[in-house]
């Protein structure tokens, strides 16, 4: 595998076009500390696959942040099947407290890396780590604003995961890849879609590959709009 660093000044200049200004410092140097440690223990725990490793710098942290802007400035956040920490880890490091991330992940050997990440990112003013499948029943049902999910699931399966985890007109984002057009299609002919307004695409820039399909839950209080 060659060396990552070596992609740190493009991935750098991507990230400066999403954000319409350089990273600071301190966030320079989190993700940076983020990339390197991910990559050291990658190679004994396995934490992302070979693909993602070699396009963390050109893909995958530049497509975290394309849902920065659609954060709201304060909000409840979870972060479905966490894995390593893509996306909710990446956002943490560019958003206030006001922000808070909840982490959903099962595997114990990701779980210990996202522990020991947000220790060495000082992120626990922001970022809380819940070891346990999303579908487990939990006392933070139907209490966030966001739902955030990479790779997870098909979009009908996303939703019904979110539906138990949102408020009303809570919205799920989940990061798609150059099929989501057909994901939407079937969505919005299964049993889900009825708890959620009409899919929105947002494309992602830096990388048509990529897109972000956005959810809101319908408000129980005013029921589903045409």
């Amino acid at each position: 595998m060659r060396d990552l660093s070596n992609d740190q000044e493009t991935g750098f200049g991507i990230i400066q076009r999403l954000l319409g200004m350089p990273p600071d410092a301190e966030q320079q140097f989190a993700l940076q500390n983020y990339v390197n440690h991910l990559i050291t223990w990658n190679r004994t725990y396995s934490l992302i696959g070979p693909a993602a490793l070699d396009s963390l710098w050109s893909r995958q942290l530049p497509n975290a942040l394309t849902l920065l802007p659609l954060l709201p400035d304060a909000a409840r956040i979870a972060d479905m099947g966490s894995g390593a920490g893509l996306p909710a880890i990446i956002l943490a490091i560019f958003s206030t407290p006001t922000r808070q991330f909840h982490l959903y992940e099962a595997n114990q050997k990701k779980v210990r890396f996202l522990n020991f990440i947000v220790t060495e990112l000082q992120l626990g003013n922001r970022v809380m780590i819940h070891k346990k499948r999303i579908e487990e029943p939990h006392a933070d049902s139907r209490t966030y604003d966001v739902t955030l999910c990479r790779a997870l699931a098909d979009l009908e399966s996303i939703a019904k995961l979110s539906r138990f985890l949102l408020k009303p007109d809570g919205i799920c984002l989940a990061l798609k890849g150059r099929l989501a057009q057909d994901e939407v299609q079937r969505f919005q002919h299964s049993k889900q879609a009825q708890y959620f307004m009409a899919p929105t695409i947002h494309p992602a820039p830096d990388n048509p590959e990529s897109v972000i399909v956005a959810l809101r839950m319908v408000s129980r209080e005013t029921g589903k709009q045409p």
